[in-house]
């Protein structure tokens, strides 16, 4: 091969690697040249064959990146007696956006660079390669996991109820007409489900306008590219129907959306199989099947002809999938006895006991295998008598840690878009006797109460018909009505000897919340509330007037606490369920003057500290009075400080949360 002519040096390590492959060995460091994007094409202009090469190879799989590394490593070997050894060649990848491999081509093409073959195991990019190793998946599940045939009460796939509204996508053969169909009450059959995200153009939906044409035939002219494949696929495994939220749900129905979402549990638990758009970024109109294997030529003395792959990551690095943070696939993908992923470059499997890939043949690890597995969703296992209180509870907690991490197109979704798992959850694990309530358990309610806001999370716009300023709709004690990532405390860090609950008026368990304004609105309206007898600190609201210290929502309420109770600059930690005011001040919170209230909710020992002289924290909610007659409250936030404050101050009081 040819001196590299690359005018910066961008190759020269990599040409001197090719002419000396003695030097090569298993523990070679390899070689990495980072570059950009301009400075190769400047090279390969100039007459550089390999940076030609590099340049062609990317320019395969858009966008066009601004900077690029290569990465050059040998390719090793590893032998049954657990020696690893050097094959010759060395794996060479374009790391941008996506990994790009080169390998030697397949069709016998002149290729003078020691490239290792293509994977044998991903040659076969073709509709039917995909569905029989979908097919192989499925079958080896169905014929032997238990925990996933016993699942969703252990009701048979084939006999399982049918959703209200299910897309008949026909015979497999494909000659039947695509229609919506609404199912006779109690009708069972088998179905799969979609998951996919819908992206900044509206897909195929079905409204009080449309689903009387879609109940005859839904023209497939109509039909977007993600929903198509997920149809093609369907037929392709032999299953008549197939559900897909914005085509079952009447969009632009409250009363429809608000039955259905709370089926959601049921929905996905009992289809015989989750499909997830997994890798469409660009939503619906994105394919489940991309091109991503090309062969490029260089001319030169001699031409060289590679194949060039795009390898994406596995599913188990979410943050390279949008889809995967998305709070609604999040609820879909833990409800799913079984999902087949559609990644960038290859198939994805997931179950309740194991998670295959296709360049893989071992087993490997989910993304959620602490809430997804069998130990956690099995009810033979979370319904003994012995299972604790704290471990429900733990297992919530962590459910709704990496739930409120996740984006909504709408962010008054956050309460429904848990309603599914809420569901589950209560079935399997909590005792019969626990009352779901908005995010929380009657079972451990005082320990649910301690939840702070832990970061911000950029969610979309209210649904319409609702309003979220300043709470999201429901009662200012739950969670849900704030759009920023939470964190419940571990049960038994709240240990309470002085807080008792005296009264619950729940809110319907599993309802949708409809037009209603947000409770920070109209708080005395709600009849929602919770009432706590226990010791309370009072102090008087004191705002910060440093705009400084008002653009940082973490300064300015920790200055608010400690200005309104006396306290000592430093001692407490107050988490505000509230965003910093504008610097008009016109979005303050409580205003100056007014009375605030901390009440105790419990102690827990400091993490690190002496165990012999362990100093106690204690956490509490910060109130603000909305109807003193009354006695109602509005939550404002948490607290917790190392001081003994409670010991000798405070007063007992009688707060109805709202």
């Amino acid at each position: 091969m040819a001196t590299s002519q690359c005018p910066g040096g961008i190759c020269d390590g990599f040409v001197d690697l090719l002419h000396s492959p003695e030097s090569w060995s298993v523990s070679h460091p390899g070689w990495q040249h980072d570059a950009a994007w301009d400075d190769m094409v400047t090279a390969a202009e100039s007459g550089c064959r390999t940076c030609r090469v590099f340049l062609k190879a990317a320019s395969c799989f858009p966008p066009q990146p601004f900077y690029v590394s290569f990465l050059c490593q040998p390719a090793k070997v590893w032998g049954e007696n657990g020696q690893c050894t050097f094959t010759g060649a060395f794996h060479l990848s374009i790391v941008y956006q996506n990994i790009i491999k080169l390998f030697k081509p397949d069709d016998g093409s002149f290729c003078d660079w020691p490239l290792p073959p293509l994977p044998q195991n991903k040659r076969d990019l073709s509709l039917d390669g995909k569905v029989a190793i979908a097919t192989s998946w499925l079958t080896a599940c169905r014929d032997n996991h238990s925990d996933c045939n016993s699942y969703s009460e252990g009701v048979d796939e084939d006999t399982t109820k049918l959703p209200k509204r299910v897309l008949d996508v026909s015979p497999p053969d494909g000659h039947g007409q695509l229609r919506l169909y609404e199912t006779p009450e109690g009708a069972k059959g088998r179905y799969i489900a979609l998951s996919h995200r819908w992206g900044q153009t509206q897909p195929l939906t079905t409204t009080k306008g449309t689903i009387g044409n879609w109940k005859q035939t839904i023209p497939w002219k109509h039909v977007p590219q993600a929903f198509r494949d997920a149809i093609t696929v369907t037929r392709e495994l032999g299953t008549r129907y197939l559900w897909i939220d914005s085509l079952c749900i009447i969009q632009d129905d409250h009363d429809d959306w608000s039955k259905q979402a709370p089926e959601m549990c049921s929905i996905y638990s009992n289809a015989l199989l989750t499909i997830s758009a997994t890798r469409c970024d660009e939503g619906c109109t994105d394919t489940l099947f991309p091109d991503f294997q090309h062969s490029v030529t260089v001319d030169g003395d001699p031409s060289i002809t590679i194949a060039v792959r795009a390898e994406g990551p596995h599913v188990s690095s979410s943050t390279h999938y949008p889809l995967l943070q998305r709070a609604w696939v999040f609820q879909e993908r833990l409800l799913s006895r079984r999902i087949l992923h559609f990644g960038y470059d290859e198939l994805n499997w997931e179950c309740m006991e194991k998670a295959w890939c296709e360049c893989d043949p071992n087993t490997i690890y989910a993304t959620l295998p602490h809430l997804k597995s069998s130990r956690s969703r099995n009810p033979t296992s979370a319904l003994t008598p012995n299972f604790p209180t704290s471990a429900h509870h733990d297992m919530w907690r962590r459910m709704i840690y990496w739930y409120t991490q996740q984006q909504l197109t709408f962010s008054t979704d956050r309460g429904p878009a848990i309603l599914g798992l809420a569901k589950e959850h209560m079935t399997l694990t909590r005792p019969k006797n626990s009352v779901y309530l908005s995010g929380l358990w009657s079972d451990s309610l005082v320990g649910n109460l301690a939840w702070e806001v832990t970061a911000v999370v950029v969610t979309g716009p209210v649904r319409p018909g609702t309003t979220a300023e300043p709470r999201l709709p429901g009662p200012t004690w739950s969670w849900t009505t704030v759009a920023d990532a939470i964190c419940m405390w571990p049960l038994h860090w709240v240990d309470s000897t002085t807080t008792e609950v005296l009264d619950i008026i729940p809110p319907p368990a599993f309802a949708v919340p409809s037009t209603m304004t947000s409770a920070a609105l109209d708080l005395k309206s709600t009849p929602h509330c919770i009432t706590l007898k226990g010791k309370a600190l009072k102090g008087i609201s004191t705002n910060s007037k440093d705009p400084a210290v008002a653009r940082d929502r973490k300064k300015f309420y920790n200055a608010w606490f400690e200005a309104s109770f006396g306290a000592a600059p430093g001692t407490f930690n107050f988490a505000s369920d509230y965003p910093p005011p504008s610097e008009s001040g016109d979005s303050i919170v409580v205003s100056d003057g007014e009375m605030v209230w901390w009440l105790h909710l419990g102690t827990n020992p400091v993490e690190g500290s002496n165990p012999s002289n362990r100093p106690l924290e204690e956490i509490g909610l910060v109130l603000r009075c909305v109807d003193k007659p009354l006695g109602l409250y509005e939550r404002i936030g948490l607290a917790g400080s190392r001081q003994g404050q409670w010991d000798d101050q405070g007063e007992e009081i009688v707060a109805s949360l709202v």
